[in-house]
């Protein structure tokens, strides 16, 4: 069998099998765990119905925090989902096949265009990656590694449509190969892609604001001794953005991954922070998180900071109370008196 023959053929099914298969699990794990968690959570309405129409709609939460780049979020993805589907050549190939399906194209000046606009708005994706420090010590290789996934089938499709690449020797006779090998590739890799939360270490302080305003309960914490962990459940996750919103220290963000064996570990829950508690001065239990009092420490300058919201009351009632104060306090009623006029007195 030649090779094209194969890529084309068997293991061009195999990848849409995986797809198909891993994108059926994964939306009845969904189902099912949005169904389970009830009707509240975190004091939060939440009903099915809206957890899963809000899932159709990633990343609602955070447009006002970041609306320029998740409107390039939005545009990128609606290129990536529309121009596979509609593209004239891909119909014309499910139109004779065993199947015989067919549908409405989409005109081909339309889907040439929208290639371009997803190839620069990756293009401008990687740069800033690779450009803007901060964000490239978020980064990791699979972000990297999965915008080239994305890119090359849309980039080798293009040459394919318009013939750029006839007569450049191999990479001409064999671009339509690569182009369907690319798409393979990205088929299977996003059957295993999983938008997650991430809270940057650097940033983050342990405040649980995030899990305060997780509208599925997704994100959940528990303080276990001295450390609070952060746990993270994958299925439950609808992308809504809320903890990018709401996260004081931009500390929470969205991110694609790739895990393999999150499809097999549906509802299981990953830790994905961990911050040390901080003792009380005066009775010595554990009220707060270190990172969060060591960033108040930076901007407040506060004698009790260290000190439990009870022990802080008696520190400063004990301080206000203190025999030089009453003193002070009962000259400070006598010269009073004195300068009160009699009349008033009376």
């Amino acid at each position: 069998m030649r090779v094209d023959a194969f890529v084309e053929g068997p293991m061009l099914w195999a990848a849409f099998i995986i797809f198909i298969a891993c994108v059926f699990l994964r939306i009845t794990f969904f189902l099912v765990t949005v169904l389970k968690a009830g009707n509240q959570q975190n004091g939060i309405a939440s009903e099915p119905l809206t957890v899963i129409f809000r899932s159709l709609v990633p990343f609602h939460m955070g447009l006002l925090r970041k609306p320029i780049y998740a409107v390039l979020r939005y545009v990128f993805h609606l290129c990536l989902f529309v121009v596979p589907i509609w593209l004239t050549g891909h119909i014309m190939l499910w139109s004779e096949s065993r199947f015989g399906w067919e549908w409405i194209s989409l005109p081909d000046p339309w889907a040439d265009w929208m290639t371009i606009i997803l190839l620069c708005i990756a293009g401008y994706f990687f740069l800033r990656r690779l450009l803007v420090k901060e964000i490239r010590q978020q980064s990791s290789t699979s972000d990297f590694f999965l915008l080239f996934v994305t890119s090359i089938p849309f980039l080798s499709g293009y040459f394919v449509t318009h013939g750029t690449l006839d007569g450049l020797g191999f990479l001409g006779n064999h671009i339509r190969t690569i182009h369907v090998l690319s798409a393979e590739l990205m088929l299977v890799v996003v059957a295993f892609l999983f938008c997650r939360t991430r809270l940057d270490s650097e940033k983050c302080t342990g405040c649980a604001t995030c899990e305060s305003v997780c509208p599925t309960g997704t994100l959940d914490y528990a303080d276990e001794g001295k450390i609070r962990n952060f746990y993270y459940r994958t299925s439950q996750c609808i992308s809504c953005g809320a903890c990018v919103k709401v996260c004081p220290e931009a500390a929470a963000d969205l991110a694609h991954e790739i895990r393999f064996y999150n499809i097999f570990m549906p509802f299981s829950k990953e830790k994905i922070r961990s911050v040390e508690l901080a003792v009380c001065k005066g009775c010595g239990i554990l009220f707060a998180p270190e990172p969060l009092l060591n960033r108040i420490d930076r901007d407040i300058a506060d004698d009790y900071r260290r000190y439990c919201s009870k022990c802080k009351k008696t520190q400063l009632a004990a301080n206000f109370y203190t025999p030089a104060s009453l003193q002070n306090q009962g000259k400070d009623e006598e010269v009073a008196r004195s300068t009160t006029p009699e009349s008033t007195l009376a």
